[in-house]
């Protein structure tokens, strides 16, 4: 606002014919109001100078984000980063939002109504089983039983069957299965040939250890035979195994197997 207060007033001084400072008093009255103007329009008008901010009016800066009928301008907002990703997780109203990847929101649709099917997946030895749908069955078995605690908490109980109870026998000589004229390849795992569990046979020879899949070269107790390509093949059920080839009878074979109990 312009500086009236240096605009002087004009005043009765000593010289003149008037009672000059008692005449005075109403116009230094008037002067005094002025300079209270003067002073309040300076305040405002620093405002709103200092509300322009860097756009020089006041008008310019609001001209920015707000229409002239007073509602937010659109493309003001979108350069605002009105996006997802520039917001942070938080409640709106009592409801609360988070935010999401589009790679997370995909995988909602995977998601059955509800939540109530799972795919679940074994895999064993020989094969994979998946399970996409319907109810999966855990059966008890020898070994272990299955009991419900509550409505979501089973809880699982495991024994020692049975079939695993078994007596080992360890540095056995075999018999021979044709104990009269015996041919130094075929055996059995006793005298009375006792039958063993599957897959319990260890058959060794001259302290070599037999397998049932390739041939293991054995070398001999006389130094003058030539070394053998051994393996055997055996029934469980009938207690009996058989070498690939003859041995001598300098050669000392042992065996381990275990029985059911």
């Amino acid at each position: 606002m312009p500086e009236i207060d240096l605009i002087q007033v004009p005043l009765y001084s000593p010289l003149m014919p008037y009672f000059w400072s008692f005449d005075n008093l109403p116009l230094e009255a008037l002067i005094q109001r002025e300079e209270l103007i003067n002073f309040a329009v300076d305040i405002n008008s620093d405002i709103l100078r200092g509300a322009a901010g860097t756009q020089g009016t006041l008008a310019a800066r609001l001209n920015q984000s707000i229409d002239q009928n007073g509602n937010l301008i659109p493309a003001a907002i979108d350069f605002a980063l009105h996006n997802i990703g520039a917001h942070t997780d938080g409640a709106y109203l009592g409801t609360n939002y988070v935010r999401m990847l589009l790679t997370e929101r995909d995988k909602l649709q995977f998601v059955a109504p509800d939540a109530t099917n799972m795919r679940i997946e074994f895999e064993t030895i020989s094969v994979t089983n998946i399970f996409n749908e319907g109810p999966i069955v855990f059966e008890n078995s020898e070994s272990v039983t299955w009991e419900l605690l509550n409505y979501n908490r089973v809880q699982a109980h495991i024994t020692v069957p049975l079939t695993a109870i078994f007596q080992p026998n360890y540095d056995i000589t075999p018999a021979y299965q044709n104990s009269f004229s015996p041919d130094y390849q075929n055996y059995q795992t006793t005298s009375l040939s006792t039958p063993f569990i599957d897959g319990s046979l260890r058959v060794h020879v001259n302290g070599i250890r037999l397998t049932e899949t390739a041939v293991v070269p054995v070398p001999r107790v006389n130094p003058s035979l030539p070394t053998l390509l051994l393996s055997y093949s055996s029934d469980s059920s009938s207690g009996t195994f058989s070498l690939t080839s003859s041995i001598a009878v300098s050669d000392i074979i042992r065996i381990d197997f275990d029985t059911p109990l």
